[in-house]
């Protein structure tokens, strides 16, 4: 097994050398900025919490969500460094040839010019010894003459021609000296931002090992009180227990009511689904990955799945869905259009709401104010109620969860940019 160091420097590389092909500027740029905005947000939320840290959780966890998206931008900010070294480079190689073009336009002007300085020169010593006129007179038979006369025109335009070149050329010389002041004024930009994303990469390099130090530090004064979180542990274990019987008791409800009304109209269907219950699945199924959050504003500390422990190791728990910190009094929504099943209380978690979207739910737990009743109807967005907030906890967040039928799906797989 890689250490976790060595894992995120041999991720570095990896996504450097194909990333770099893959993410234009504009991307990286977006990536950037997103990321900005959770450390922003998660600082703002630490800061809150910060005169209670020593017995915060719920701090660590957002300390470490903290972690990862700064080494995360760490991550983007080295394949910009990247993508603009080689722009560097190719800025500096057309910058080469452009001079290689410029000199050799300046050697072909030099040229035509004493060319048509010699023939100008030649013309105007037989100008002296013979005009034009006497020269065609003077042959010997008309086809002489009219040799002659081709050659007097062939030189005529050969003369403005060669004029016509060297203003072409001088033309020429003046776009490509402009064209390489363009490029040189472009290399001195990328090299100015160049090095402001290098100045960033060691700030962030510098914050991120503050960080991890903080996180260590605090790490050892949770671990003196193993005896108490451990408690936390179990009763969070029994709460999460709860909650998944009494939403899966209220989802087989929904299910048998459903069946049982299907029955009666002679319809055969798994979930005993009305057509339109049906397109309203259909329609939560063809959002996957762009519902909206449950909340304005928030960042995940707990995703699906097994857990390890933030201050004990070999401690693993499972997670049903995903838990989202966010700031006191926090508005919680609906995700997508759906029917209030069921309200209920969790002791000491506060209150829950499950709703229906056809064959899907979604259950929202931890709000003390629920503003819907049972049977409602609701569009997307729409307001369910207020998050809790848990002051000998420092902990304000939201357990979300999304289900179809009796099976437990990932929300970060369903929200908008939750991965």
């Amino acid at each position: 097994m890689l250490s976790r160091n060595k894992y995120l420097l041999f991720l570095l590389v990896f996504l450097v050398g194909n990333s770099a092909f893959s993410q234009t500027k504009e991307d990286l740029k977006k990536q950037k900025s997103a990321l900005e905005k959770e450390i922003n947000y998660t600082t703002d939320l630490l800061n809150k919490t910060k005169s209670n840290k020593t017995k915060s959780l719920n701090y660590l966890k957002v300390l470490e969500t903290q972690i990862k998206s700064k080494e995360q931008l760490l991550i983007t900010l080295n394949i910009e460094i990247s993508l603009l070294n080689k722009q560097i480079s190719k800025t500096e190689r057309a910058i080469l040839n452009t001079e290689k073009s410029i000199l050799e336009e300046e050697q072909n002007l030099a040229d035509l010019k004493e060319e048509y300085a010699k023939m100008i020169y030649t013309a105007y010593k037989q100008k002296g010894s013979r005009n034009n006129l006497m020269f065609i007179v003077s042959s010997e038979d008309f086809n002489q003459a009219y040799k002659r006369i081709l050659y007097l025109k062939q030189y005529s335009t050969f003369r403005k021609n060669q004029a016509h070149k060297i203003l072409e050329s001088q033309e020429e010389l003046l776009q490509n000296k402009e064209r390489l002041a363009q490029q040189k004024d472009k290399l001195i930009e990328e090299s100015a931002t160049k090095v402001y994303l290098v100045s960033s990469k060691k700030e962030e390099l510098q914050s991120v090992n503050s960080t991890k130090n903080e996180k260590q530090e605090l790490v050892k004064k949770l671990s003196k009180s193993e005896r108490v979180f451990r408690k936390q542990l179990q009763d969070k274990q029994k709460k999460a227990k709860e909650l998944d019987d009494r939403i899966r008791k209220i989802i087989e409800e929904e299910i048998r009511k459903a069946r049982e009304k299907a029955k009666k109209n002679n319809k055969d269907d798994r979930f005993g689904l009305t057509p339109e219950a049906l397109a309203l699945s259909s329609e939560f199924a063809n959002n996957k990955g762009k519902l909206p959050w449950p909340l304005e504003k928030g960042v995940i500390i707990s995703r699906y799945g097994k857990q390890k422990h933030a201050v004990f190791a070999g401690v693993e728990t499972f997670n049903n869905g995903v838990d989202i910190a966010t700031d006191k009094n926090s508005i919680v929504r609906v995700i997508f259009d759906g029917t209030v099943s069921r309200i209920f209380f969790i002791k000491g978690e506060g209150k829950a709401v499950l709703i229906n979207h056809g064959e899907y739910f979604s259950v929202y737990s931890g709000l003390k104010e629920v503003s819907v009743k049972t049977g409602d109807k609701l569009l997307s967005k729409e307001k369910i109620g207020v998050v809790v907030t848990q002051e000998q906890k420092n902990k304000t967040e939201l357990h979300f969860e999304i289900w179809k039928g009796y099976d437990k799906h990932d929300p970060s797989n369903w929200l908008f940019k939750a991965y």
